[in-house]
């Protein structure tokens, strides 16, 4: 999300981040969300100037930050906050999971389909998994996503270009899918399972922040957000430099999307940078014309001359504004 859109935000969490000294510019629309009549909320270990300037400061101990979301999630779910339209129809929470899935509360902390890892030992992984048993259920063949001709007109449909016979066979059925969100193997009863363990004591003995802090947390963003308001969460390295930061910036995303929180004004997780290097480097997977520093990537369809062929660029003296044909200390360009 933009930085400036934050400015939209009826709530703001803070957490894993400084963000008042460590990224001043974007705060400027933290401050003017707080001038909108935003709720700012600072989760962090430290009481730090974000903390002085929030609404509400939550402390909790250093990595302790997939308990406190988690409790967040348990809270959305179990008190029927979350964005139900939304959810139904922006997320796969309806979607069918196969049958012989099974959670970690099933398997002794693991999930269905582990196995003993093959592959070089330098890797130094013990186990992988197989993912078939986490698969969508999927529906009736004449669900698939090919259009499908009726019986009494087999006419052929019309071509769609060379890889129009490709496409079509990898055309998978669509999944199942139970809107009302009560089926056990759907995707948000599976969630409701798996986050049933971060209660408010559970939350308070992991992460140390007090019940009625959380709650008043809890309360506070979920006031903050559906068909009418959104919330944003803002987050830093003190999130991404842990071993297991996927998870919290993942968890993060479910709540949001549990909320209604994403795709909207307002709403979203800021990913907030140091510098162009750490943000060039986060974008090169998607920029396949360009590599680090934003520079063009190498063509061979480009002509590439010697760098004898090419015209130098004149110098001119620093002191006598004179043009030189050896290079010097100052050189402009012309």
């Amino acid at each position: 999300m933009p930085a400036g859109s934050l400015a939209d935000a009826d709530c703001i969490i803070i957490e894993g981040s400084n963000m008042a000294e460590n990224h001043p510019v974007a705060f400027r629309w933290v401050m003017k969300a707080k001038e909108n009549g935003a709720t700012i909320i600072h989760v962090d270990p430290r009481f730090t100037r974000t903390s002085a300037v929030a609404d509400i400061y939550a402390p909790l101990r250093t990595g302790s930050d997939i308990a406190f979301l988690g409790g967040l999630i348990r809270y959305v779910i179990e008190n029927n906050k979350y964005f139900q339209e939304y959810v139904v129809n922006y997320t796969n929470a309806a979607t069918i999971i196969n049958e012989g899935f099974q959670d970690a509360e099933d398997l002794d902390g693991v999930f269905s389909g582990l196995m003993q890892y093959t592959g070089d030992p330098i890797n130094g992984f013990l186990g992988t998994y197989d993912n078939k048993t986490w698969q969508y259920r999927a529906g009736p063949a004449s669900q698939s996503g090919a259009q499908q001709q009726p019986a009494a007109a087999p006419a052929a449909p019309p071509s769609g270009g060379r890889y129009d016979a490709l496409v079509r066979s990898l055309l998978q059925p669509l999944p199942q899918t139970d809107p009302t969100l009560q089926d056990p193997m759907c995707v948000f009863q599976i969630v409701r399972r798996h986050f049933a363990r971060y209660t408010p004591e559970m939350v308070e003995r992991v992460t140390g922040c007090p019940q009625a802090t959380f709650l008043k947390v809890a309360e506070t963003l979920t006031a903050n957000s559906g068909p009418e308001r959104t919330s944003s969460f803002c987050y830093a390295i003190a999130w991404t430099q842990h071993t297991y930061g996927v998870q919290m910036i993942g968890a993060a995303a479910l709540l949001q999307l549990l909320l209604g929180n994403m795709g909207r004004p307002g709403g979203g997780i800021m990913a907030l940078r140091g510098h162009a290097t750490i943000q060039g480097s986060t974008d090169v997977p998607t920029l396949y014309h360009s590599i680090h520093g934003y520079m063009a990537a190498p063509s061979a369809l480009r002509p590439h001359g010697c760098t004898a062929a090419r015209p130098r660029p004149r110098t001119i003296s620093a002191t006598t504004g004179t043009p030189r044909s050896r290079a010097i200390t100052r050189t402009w360009r012309r």
